[in-house]
């Protein structure tokens, strides 16, 4: 029995330590999804399309010279979403621009939005100061300046910030993050 509870513990603690993360050295790894399972890039098959006209939003596109960031990270971003951005400062958006499904709570429709910056280092800056702000542009909402960073690892991905935002409405929202005295601002449409 005692063997057991030994293999049981094993397990349970080797469990822990892949979803929380490990420490290797000086070098902090945290478990973090691959930033494109943050939003679907397709609406579920009973989502309606939109919460009013997407045509009316000027979502953020692909640019015509799309930015490849720096030779220390892929060049590609991950499945049904695009680099877009500077070295000083980018995310990857959906292809379409559109957040599906959002998790709703008494605050609003909640998202996750990783950002990368040439030489982040989570262990030299666990709390990145990135502020977070958004304007609604179909409507009156808008989210007041929150610091809101943390530091995030993928092995496909390097060291990045993630940060938490909680949008009031649906509809078509400005965001804007501003890092190191450098903002990127895009645009997308946040449907059901």
């Amino acid at each position: 029995m005692s063997k057991v509870r030994a293999w049981v513990g094993l397990t349970f603690v080797c469990l822990a330590a892949v979803v929380l993360g490990c420490t290797v050295g000086d070098e902090v790894e945290t478990a973090v999804p691959l930033p494109a399972t943050l939003t679907p890039t397709t609406p579920p098959i009973d989502t309606p399309t939109s919460s009013g006209d997407l045509g009316s939003c000027p979502i953020t596109p692909i640019p015509d010279t799309p930015f490849v960031p720096p030779d220390s990270y892929p060049a590609a971003a991950p499945d049904g979403r695009f680099w877009y951005g500077t070295n000083e400062l980018w995310t990857d958006l959906p292809v379409d621009g559109v957040w599906y499904g959002l998790p709703q709570s008494e605050a609003g429709y909640g998202n996750k939005i990783a950002f990368w910056h040439e030489g982040y280092s989570q262990t030299e800056e666990p709390q990145p100061a990135i502020t977070l702000s958004a304007q609604q542009l179909d409507g009156a909402a808008v989210m007041a300046p929150v610091v809101a960073g943390t530091n995030a690892y993928h092995p496909d991905y390097g060291q990045f910030m993630m940060t938490g935002i909680e949008l009031p409405t649906l509809g078509c929202w400005e965001i804007t993050a501003e890092y190191k005295g450098v903002a990127l601002t895009f645009v997308v449409w946040v449907i059901p």
